[in-house]
């Protein structure tokens, strides 16, 4: 998968030890949510990180995306106040839009998700181990040490190699092509890895109320538009993990994201989209405003998304973008042992289960 590769990008549990340390000294054991007597992240430690996102190796470019956390120096104290703030924003001059088929953006084609830009994207191949550790709580950090020795020792199951749907936020990271249909009263926003989409109803409803909201791969997620820019509130998500070697998610987790068409060209912005080998086409792109909420995060989690457009304006490209219907049980070589071993088929072990001659085969037995 070219967008989720099997690497760990984390230093040693060497390394673990000496930012822990560093954490002690620094006194980031326990995150102030008092906006008046708060101090950022960033402020706590200055050198982890690029000036334009904490924990960041690498700076990032955008033309429309910001990289400074909404709400203040430490953020919003909940994702239900900060989309309430862009609403009332949004309020003041006349918005929500209420688009029309002809008025919509066209976010038409085919779009592949950019390894360049934020954090979040990347699924932490940009993060550094020290500076994701800071981002967490005391309880928080106990539990992701111990699943980065896990990683490190190889004792770890990614659940998509299982065929267990990547949940969001990782829906931003995973391979395959992205296609969005919007509408007036609801936009579906797909990935091609597992098929998945993702409804968002800006038909002006509330989340679900607490005895219908169940827990999902993708949770549930209303929004609305204020002219070309498409502000998203998603609740009810499953546990997870950000991505391989990143921390994992509670049930709780919560996701602001603010979506936008830009033109790099006519900003006169210059970005080379990192797309592993791909084509795609300089003046469209989408960029993402992602905000994470989560009890394990002493500050919310923000960072920039970025889409390119694949490139299909001649036969030949055309003939090159064509999205798969995804398959994952065929494709997995890995299973569970009925000794509770993790296992993964050798070569030519697995049976071919696509072949309708395995459904209708006497020398297998339902147990």
């Amino acid at each position: 998968m070219k967008n989720d590769r099997a690497y760990i990008p984390f230093g040693t549990m060497l390394l673990l030890a000496l930012s822990l340390v560093v954490f002690s000294a620094h006194g980031a054991e326990s995150g102030n949510t008092d906006k008046k007597e708060c101090v950022p992240l960033s402020k706590q430690y200055p050198d982890m990180g690029t000036e334009q996102s904490f924990s960041a190796k690498m700076k990032f470019t955008s033309v429309w995306g910001s990289f400074e956390l909404p709400g203040g120096p430490c953020g919003y104290a909940s994702a239900g106040e900060h989309y309430n703030a862009l609403l009332k924003d949004a309020k003041s001059h006349g918005a929500p839009t209420k688009h029309s088929y002809s008025s919509l953006p066209d976010w038409s084609g085919h779009w592949g998700s950019d390894i360049a830009m934020g954090e979040i994207i990347i699924g932490g191949f940009n993060s550094t181990t020290e500076g994701i550790l800071a981002r967490l709580t005391p309880a928080a950090r106990k539990v992701y040490e111990h699943d980065l020795k896990m990683w490190n020792a190889g004792q770890a199951v990614d659940p998509i190699a299982l065929c267990l749907p990547p949940h969001f936020p990782r829906w931003f990271t995973v391979y395959g092509y992205r296609e969005h249909f919007l509408t007036p009263d609801k936009s579906l926003l797909g990935v091609e890895m597992m098929n998945e989409f993702r409804r968002i109803f800006t038909d002006g409803r509330p989340h679900p109320s607490p005895e219908w909201m169940t827990k999902e791969w993708l949770g549930y997620s209303i929004g609305f538009w204020d002219g070309d820019i498409l502000t998203i509130w998603t609740r009810g998500i499953k546990e997870g993990i950000y991505g391989r070697g990143i921390p994992r998610t509670s049930d709780e987790i919560e996701l602001i994201e603010r979506w936008r068409k830009v033109n790099p060209v006519a900003a006169g912005v210059e970005i080379k989209a990192n797309t592993m080998g791909g084509t795609f086409i300089p003046d469209e792109r989408i960029e993402i405003e992602v905000t994470i909420y989560d009890p394990g995060l002493i500050e919310p989690w923000h960072s920039v998304v970025g889409f390119y457009k694949e490139d299909d304006r001649t036969a030949q490209l055309k003939e090159q973008v064509w999205p798969h219907q995804w398959d994952c049980v065929a494709g997995s070589n890995w299973y569970l042992s009925k000794e509770g071993v993790v296992s993964e088929y050798a070569p030519g072990e697995k049976p071919d289960i696509t072949n309708p001659d395995f459904w209708f085969n006497e020398q297998y037995k339902h147990e």
